[in-house]
């Protein structure tokens, strides 16, 4: 016995459909990403305290976590790994004894400028594929970025019940 629900037809599945989808995309940004020597979360966590610092604001640890969805220890590690590259500075935040403050150096600003047109064409193909189902997609990746485990199931229901 094969106990899911999906049992006739994996294609069925969303969860299948998601990761398949992922890994192809994810694919051809790890490949891009080795010709500047960056993984795919050292460049997420390099370009978000960019754009961070970009917006004005003086990024966090925490905050750069919390932007990308990526753990904080996993954040922190990834941070260390960029300082010892010499692509970010960390510094004690002035307030909080506890936080750390992330600044892009030179030499990292030029990693996320070669690595964003590199990143933005293979999204403008990839999800170009789309064509005017991009605004509904967008929309479900939006809600789907913001779904909350804890508070946004209601009960057992949702889960074993959505609607294929």
């Amino acid at each position: 016995m094969f106990n899911s629900q999906f049992e006739n037809d994996s294609f069925e599945s969303p969860g299948f459909l998601f990761i398949r989808a992922y890994n192809n995309w994810h694919t051809q940004i790890q490949k891009k990403l080795r010709l500047i020597n960056l993984t795919h979360p050292q460049f997420v966590i390099l370009t978000v305290a960019a754009y961070l610092q970009h917006e004005g604001r003086n990024p966090t640890q925490k905050m750069v976590a919390d932007y990308a969805s990526i753990d904080v220890m996993t954040t922190s590690q990834i941070i260390r790994l960029l300082e010892k590259k010499k692509y970010i500075q960390r510094k004690q935040h002035p307030q909080d004894t506890r936080a750390k403050m992330i600044f892009i150096l030179e030499a990292g600003l030029k990693k996320v400028n070669q690595g964003l047109p590199l990143i933005e064409a293979i999204d403008a193909a990839y999800f170009g594929s789309l064509r005017s189902d991009m605004p509904c997609f967008m929309d479900s990746l939006r809600r789907l970025s913001s779904f909350d485990f804890l508070s946004d199931i209601n009960t057992e229901h949702n889960i074993t019940n959505y609607h294929r």
